[in-house]
């Protein structure tokens, strides 16, 4: 099987030669590398150079070449151009970089904060009120449009792929999270609801106008969608608010995606899932990363509950982290074979590596987790264990062995069913 067959026989719920470990960027788990400083972390435990896991397209291959993962491919290319944007000036202050933007903006981060793994502190967001969203809006509005043959000769590349193709969809919360901060923007749905509709309503014409054509031409296997709308309790906003704000747009996206083929409409969200999985569903939707671990999620109760769903990652990342090896083996055998039995999910970390991982850990971690999927992809070297080894193929033995049975019930019933028709 190429990457392609093995990513539609997991969503359709199939069983495929082996399980990928598949990642998004955003959200990698340990699927296409690290931060600077992470990565730097590797090569001082033992990581070889040449494993890459940077950013560029180049290093994030000879990554999935050496730890044997895999991931979704983007068109390359984007529709819009033009925007005029937004300048900015910084300056240091101490440790700390001082960015301000022209349009009223303000952010302090540590210095190499894109190489960090460490959040910025938005003092001041783009949107404040109604003059500084013109103000965005303008600035951010495309002002041309790729010419027809042009786009067509971009997507002409991805015809006859062997490789799932991703196109970016839509953002509701998160998009107006990230313009006017979240205490800001739940204020806004109730105090200036036409404000958050402007917004819902711009970004919404430009999904249309530079989203969905793609989408109709690349006929992609994904469409991928980006909240952050969840913190370790449940959604930052209620489903109900969310619905009223961001559904129409959400249906629209997935009723495109499903009318030209697409396996999967994911929508890339932190936090607990549990309340905003079965509203996201009734749009469309049907599968969700990276499912983290520390906000209280539990895959097990929410496949049950939601069987055609897809759901990734829900390994918990600090596991490979100096210090934590004991739990690398409870977390991968307590999780995987259990869900891949239920189907429909790509193990993984529930979010990038950390600086404190050592490449020993994610050795163990990868090696393991690489057996419980029977996957042999990866030149990474593997870390022996006889016991371990008869743990994943006494819970391969059962799943085979459950496989069976299944089909021997399901031929049996076939049988029935035959004589049953030839009696009538």
């Amino acid at each position: 099987m190429n990457d392609l067959e093995r990513f539609k026989c997991i969503v359709r719920g199939e069983q495929p030669d082996h399980v990928p470990i598949f990642g998004f960027p955003g959200a990698p788990g340990m699927s296409r590398g690290a931060m600077r400083k992470t990565r730097q972390r590797l090569f001082e435990t033992g990581m070889p150079t040449y494993a890459g896991g940077t950013a560029k397209a180049t290093d994030v291959a000879s990554w999935m070449r050496y730890w044997g993962t895999t991931g979704p491919t983007g068109p390359g290319f984007k529709l819009e151009s033009g925007e005029e944007g937004i300048r900015s000036t910084s300056r240091l202050e101490g440790e700390f970089q001082i960015i301000e933007y022209e349009s009223g903006a303000l952010t302090r981060q540590v210095l190499d904060n894109d190489e960090t793994y460490s959040m910025p502190e938005f003092i001041r967001y783009h949107v404040r009120d109604r003059e500084s969203w013109e103000f965005y809006r303008e600035r951010h509005t495309p002002r041309r449009r790729m010419a027809p043959d042009g786009m067509e000769a971009r997507c002409r590349k991805h015809d006859g792929r062997d490789y799932p193709l991703s196109v970016g969809g839509t953002s509701g919360y998160g998009a107006v999270r990230g313009l006017m901060g979240p205490e800001a923007a739940s204020i806004a749905f109730y105090d200036d609801p036409e404000l958050v509709h402007d917004i819902v309503a711009w970004r919404r014409e430009r999904v249309r106008e530079y989203r969905l054509p793609l989408i109709e031409r690349l006929k992609p296997e994904i469409v991928q969608c980006g909240e952050d709308c969840c913190y370790n309790h449940g959604m930052l906003v209620s489903p109900r608010m969310f619905e009223a704000f961001f559904g129409d747009s959400y249906r629209e996206v997935c009723d495109c995606a499903r009318a030209n083929g697409a396996e999967l409409v994911a929508v890339d969200t932190d936090g607990n899932i549990s309340e905003f999985t079965p509203m996201i569903e009734s749009f469309g939707v049907n599968a969700i990363f990276p499912c983290e671990v520390k906000a209280g999620n539990d895959l097990f109760e929410l496949g049950a509950k939601h069987p055609e769903f897809v759901f990734f990652g829900w390994l918990e990342k600090e596991s490979v982290n100096e210090g934590n090896e004991a739990m690398i083996e409870p977390e991968i055998m307590g999780k995987v074979p259990r869900l891949l039995e239920r189907g429909r999910y790509f193990p993984n970390g529930d979010h990038g590596l950390q600086p404190l991982v050592t490449f020993p850990n994610l050795c163990r971690f990868m090696t393991l987790l690489h057996e419980a999927c029977g996957n042999a992809d990866g030149d990474f070297p593997r870390v022996k264990g006889k016991s371990r080894r008869s743990k994943v193929e006494g819970r391969k033995s059962k799943v085979r062995t459950e496989r069976s049975k299944d089909d021997g019930r399901r031929a049996d019933m076939r049988t029935v069913c035959t004589v049953s028709s030839a009696d009538l």
